[in-house]
């Protein structure tokens, strides 16, 4: 893999992105952004799943969502950027992919959630309790938005080759 990373540190696009010093702080900011609303909305969601907060209906945390779906788009984005700017810092890197690994689990987690326990969820009203593959839902994207989180966090430190 880093010869993958060698080519993308030299293109055009990785050495803009380096060249133009206000590039990486800006995408910091967008990137602690979209991180809070998708934490912050996603674990509003996530807690009300797990039985927390009955006297919100399920439905009404999940209209929500668009807000922490731009969060993490905004991510995605500002993510994308950071790697093709500095790939060298990412791809052998153990939090790093720690970090994907949480992610990828968080997508498979939501899929889940959207084809098979979603509709009994959604219609769990005010001062109802959720189904257990609700709560079970819940709690597997909380923990792995929260490894994202922490992962990310690490990655300067936990960081090196493996």
């Amino acid at each position: 893999m880093t010869g993958f990373a060698a080519w993308l540190a030299s293109t055009s696009l990785s050495r803009t992105i380096v060249l133009y010093r206000w590039i990486w702080p800006l995408c910091e900011i967008i990137h602690f952004i979209g991180l809070t609303l998708v934490v912050g909305i996603a674990g509003f969601f996530d807690l009300r799943l797990m039985g927390f907060m009955k006297r919100v209906p399920v439905a009404a945390a999940r209209d929500l969502m668009p807000f922490a779906i731009a969060g993490f788009l905004m991510n995605l984005a500002t993510g994308a950027t950071f790697f093709i700017g500095k790939p060298d810092q990412y791809i052998d890197n153990l939090a790093w992919w720690a970090k994907v690994f949480c992610l990828v689990l968080a997508g498979a987690n939501a899929m889940v959630f959207e084809t098979s326990v979603g509709a009994r969820a959604i219609v769990v009203g005010a001062g109802e309790d959720t189904p257990p593959a609700a709560k079970v839902v819940g709690a597997v994207s909380l923990a792995s938005w929260l490894g994202v989180l922490y992962f990310g966090r690490m990655l300067p430190y936990i960081g090196g080759a493996f």
